[in-house]
């Protein structure tokens, strides 16, 4: 953690915790940037494909496949908003573009805070990444090339399945034929938060908020859900996209200098002059210029 944490953590937790949006608003401000700036056509899209029902809660994903038979390699788009805000729409503007670069792209939905513990959204997003793989045939993709990116909480998420898939302290959402494979070829987790360990020190009430605990009451929970501190050799080829002035810079910065240190191979890009969330802007340059960085850094790994 930096002096940095001080004054912000996430852009879309911090609207929760000034009591400015509930994840309700956060759809309608979904709603209206996709009705100001419709996204690109694709060739083939399937909307809200139903891919578990946990709990009663059902779980859906946005799939989007561009011209052509195939097979194409795949991505998994995890959404960001705090682990509190958001659906797979505000993600739906960078799945059309990259599904126009001639991959097919899952962007999934998952259960979120506080109707559930952080624990409980691993296990829905490692459970996406196991139906997608024995899916991704019947939508023209091929389950051997198959890539993760989520931006801040989605940034966290992908590098939780990167670090933590195979854990049995989790349990997938959907654990589909048994044969269950959880390897992927690359992933591009962009500004998210890797360890929390440090979370109370800089912001006392963001433990409950996240945790419903403080680090002291529970390390072992706080340390679990860190991915910085669980990185290791052999990890697939990442790369991690940051704003100059993103306040979580930092912990960027030591996530891709860990996962170097272990020998994995780490890109490690700073989108200059932009801070926390530029992903979410796909009709403008702050965002198609980090899809440009994702889809060349995807290209050189799954269209080998």
């Amino acid at each position: 953690m930096t002096e940095h944490f001080i004054f912000s953590a996430l852009t879309d937790a911090f609207l929760i915790l000034a009591g400015f949006e509930s994840r309700a608003h956060s759809i309608k401000r979904e709603n209206k940037y996709l009705a100001r700036h419709p996204v690109q056509k694709v060739a083939k899209c399937w909307p809200k494909v139903l891919w578990a029902t946990v709990d009663g809660f059902p779980l859906t994903v946005d799939i989007s496949a561009p011209e052509g038979q195939g097979p194409f390699p795949c991505v998994m788009i995890i959404h960001g908003g705090g682990w509190m805000l958001h659906t797979s729409d505000i993600m739906e503007g960078m799945a059309r573009y990259i599904t126009n670069h001639c991959y097919v792209v899952f962007n999934i939905n998952y259960r979120v805070l506080p109707d559930v513990k952080m624990e409980q959204i691993v296990n829905d997003v490692i459970g996406a990444l196991i139906w997608v793989k024995e899916h991704a045939a019947e939508y023209g993709g091929d389950p051997k090339k198959v890539a993760i990116t989520g931006d801040s909480a989605g940034g966290h998420l992908t590098a939780m399945i990167l670090t933590q898939a195979g854990n049995p302290a989790f349990t997938p959402s959907y654990k589909g034929n048994g044969k269950t494979d959880l390897s992927v070829t690359c992933a591009a987790p962009s500004y998210g938060m890797f360890d929390f360990t440090g979370l109370g020190k800089f912001i006392p009430f963001a433990p409950k908020l996240y945790f419903g605990e403080t680090y002291r009451q529970a390390p072992d929970r706080y340390q679990l859900l860190s991915p910085l501190l669980h990185v290791k050799p052999g990890l697939p080829p990442q790369l991690i996209s940051v704003g100059s002035i993103d306040p979580l810079f930092r912990q960027n910065q030591k996530y891709a200098e860990a996962l170097k240190i272990a020998g994995n191979q780490v890109e490690f890009w700073v989108h200059k002059g932009q801070t926390h969330a530029f992903l979410n802007y796909y009709w403008d340059n702050r965002g198609t210029r980090g899809y440009d960085k994702i889809i060349e850094f995807f290209d050189r790994n799954l269209k080998k």
